[in-house]
């Protein structure tokens, strides 16, 4: 096998129609889109599939997915790259079902594909349109019988929330709250990454001795080093994932804009897990 490149875009958070860009964003997150699509064309080798790891739309309506789904269509045709999609928490599953897949709408969104050789699963890690992550027992079950049958191929997962970890300590009130029982199912495969956005910055840990990366936005960086308030700026950026002949797994962080300016401060009050009792009612 060849030097495998993946291109993962994350938390585009394209405007409703009508509405002002979210988080207070100075510049159009149409425009910034554009400018990824732009820069992807740059790479040398030619990716084997594109990946955006949800917010799709922040909080859009049917038609705004229609739009998404002409944009993506038309930049396939353009690059000649496959582009897969999964939902984040600012997404609304009914409305991209009935957009984006014109589908009947179902409760979750996930699937697999296979690449070069290599299975790639695409999780739905949303629970209804709270903050948290939260994979439940019957994506799970799909995802364990999926890699036990298959568990002389190499695997990568793309969800929205990342698993916490070594540089998320105190993003855990945000992230995927139940983690460990993602970790124990891949116990059952042979799992190489996992990929996810959702914290709107860069970061790179391993649990288990799986590669963990999280994307920067495509719409705005979020500044999480002070625990108890997070600052908001424009930022543009994406990840480049590399899978080696011998599955080691590398990721580049390109960033295409970054500016300094606060444009939104949020106060945080707790940040460790929240109950998950509470979270399943």
């Amino acid at each position: 096998m060849n030097d495998i490149t993946i291109v993962q875009i994350s938390d585009i958070h394209l405007s409703p129609a009508g509405k002002q860009p979210s988080f207070n964003q100075q510049l159009d997150p149409y425009v910034k889109l554009n400018m990824v699509f732009d820069d992807i064309r740059k790479i040398a080798v030619k990716p084997e599939f594109i990946v955006l790891t949800g917010d799709l739309i922040h909080e859009g309506t049917a038609s705004d997915y229609v739009r998404l789904q002409e944009i993506l269509k038309e930049k396939e045709q353009q690059l000649g790259i496959p582009i897969q999609v999964i939902l984040g928490n600012h997404d609304r599953t009914e409305a991209f079902y009935e957009g984006f897949l014109q589908e009947k709408p179902q409760d979750k969104y996930y699937y697999k594909k296979t690449f070069s050789g290599v299975d790639n699963y695409f999780l739905d890690t949303t629970f209804g349109n709270i903050e948290q992550g939260y994979i439940d027992e019957k994506q799970l079950t799909w995802l364990k019988e999926n890699l036990v049958q298959n568990q002389d191929k190499p695997a990568l997962i793309f969800m929205h929330h990342p698993i916490a970890g070594a540089s998320l300590r105190y993003m855990r009130f945000s992230v995927l709250q139940n983690g460990d029982d993602l970790i124990e199912v891949c116990r059952n495969g042979n799992v190489k990454g996992i990929f996810a956005g959702h914290i709107h910055f860069a970061t790179t840990y391993t649990t288990e001795n799986i590669v963990n990366g999280v994307a920067e936005s495509t719409a705005y960086h979020i500044d999480c080093r002070n625990h108890k308030i997070h600052y908001v700026s424009d930022a543009v950026g994406y990840n480049i994932i590399t899978l080696s002949a011998a599955y080691e797994v590398g990721i580049e962080n390109q960033m295409l804009l970054w500016n300094s300016e606060v444009v939104k401060e949020i106060s945080i009050g707790q940040t460790d897990f929240v109950n998950l009792k509470e979270l399943k009612k």
